[in-house]
């Protein structure tokens, strides 16, 4: 397991559950890993 940032992602937090997560912001929707919301912000 990498702990690298990759350079195509950022960092997203989670409205509904506050889970922090990074994902490519290019995909859509985006959506919490955690609870499956698409209430996310970038961070």
């Amino acid at each position: 397991m990498s702990f690298e940032m990759e350079p195509n992602r950022v960092y997203y937090i989670c409205r509904i559950c506050s889970y922090v997560f990074q994902e490519d912001p290019y995909k859509m929707p985006i959506r919490c890993p955690q609870c499956d919301s698409e209430e996310v912000e970038r961070t």
